[in-house]
Parts: structure tokens; sequence; C-alpha cells
């Protein structure tokens, strides 16, 4: 079950967006929002879903004498950002077990996450107040569109022989950090990761 790192809402929501603010703030996630989390169009050994992943420890010898596939965990996550600026994706870091007490797992990413673009005028915005033109005092719509970044890593070979002798289904949490040119962000997820010597022997 995933969850949102929120901790402010409705007017509180407005004056993040229209301001910009963010330097790790319980707004934070309101700014950069997390969508959810895909496996779709990758190309590996590990089992990745919305909620939950199988990740294989272990590389095996199959019947066949072929070495078992054995790759890197990617996930695919899908943002939307809220304010106008565009942010920048920068860092992903991974949390095993209760505040990060198994391991704590930390890649570089990137990827920019388009911010609000009224529709009636070329311009960023944050709201449909900030959409008016000089030819009406009627505002245009403000649209924040939601963004995939795709392959993202969790875990590389390094990282899963950390389980070879912890393996277990353990709770995770995946903190995503990005900035525009003024401010940094955070948003936080649950997920749930299986860490064994499955058997992907063709």
């Amino acid at each position: 079950m995933r969850w949102l790192s929120m901790r402010m809402a409705g007017a509180a929501l407005l004056a993040a967006v229209a301001g910009g603010c963010g330097s790790t703030s319980g707004d934070d996630a309101m700014v950069l929002e997390f969508v959810g989390f895909d496996g779709a169009g990758i190309d590996q050994s590990d089992a990745v879903r919305e909620s939950s992943a199988d990740v294989d420890v272990l590389q095996e010898i199959c019947p066949s004498g072929d070495s078992e596939p054995f790759t890197q965990t990617l996930i695919n996550a899908t943002f939307r950002n809220n304010e106008a600026a565009d942010l920048h994706l920068q860092q992903v870091v991974i949390a095993v077990g209760p505040s990060g007490s198994l391991a704590t797992i930390t890649h570089q990413i990137g990827g920019e996450l388009r911010g609000g673009r009224c529709d009636n005028i070329d311009k960023q915005c944050a709201l449909d107040a900030d959409c008016v033109s000089a030819s009406s005092i009627t505002p245009g719509n403000c649209v924040h569109t939601e963004t995939t970044i795709r392959s993202i890593l969790l875990f590389d070979s390094s990282d899963k022989q950390r389980f070879l002798s912890q393996q277990g289904t353990y709770n995770v949490t995946i903190t995503f950090f990005a900035f525009d040119p003024v401010h940094d962000f955070e948003t936080s997820t649950g997920y749930t990761v299986t860490f064994a010597d499955f058997d992907n022997c063709p």
C-alpha cells in the first residue's frame, strides 16, 4: 500500500504552489506529487508492481547449464508537478526496514517534470488565476500533466548482495528528491519488497 508524505491540504496547497515553497517542508509532496509505480515495458528478471516487488538476490545455474537471467531492478514512477516552474529529479533514496535499519540505498537519477502551463496563452502557471490574458478578463485553465520517468534504478547487483544473508519481505520507504531554480523538494512513498533466491530459469 503506497502512501504520500502529505501533512497539509486545501488552502495550504494554494499557498505552496503559488509561492513555490519547498526545502523539505511539509508541503513538498503537494508540489512534487508522487502518483504511482509500474513495470510496463521493462525487460528484467525481477517482478515490479504498483505496490510491491520480488527481487532475486542470487544468480543460479539453470538445469540447461545456462546462467539464470539476473538483472538490475528497475521501475517506472509517475509524478505530477503542481507548481509553475519545471522540476528536475536528482536522487532516489531507498530505506529498507524501520528507519532504514537494514539498508539505505542512494542512486542518482534524472528527468524533468513539467510544471503548469496555461491553455490559452504561452505561460507557466501554478493556478488558473495565472492565466489571464490581455484580451480577456476570464482566465484560462492552468494544466498540470503527469510525467512518467522510466527505468529508475532501485537495486543493482551490489545492492542485492547485501540481502543474501537477510532474505525476506520488508517495508521500504522510497524518497525522491527534485529541485527547481530556487528550491529543493522531496516526496516519499511506501513499498514492499521481497528479497529471495527466486527461480527465474526459463
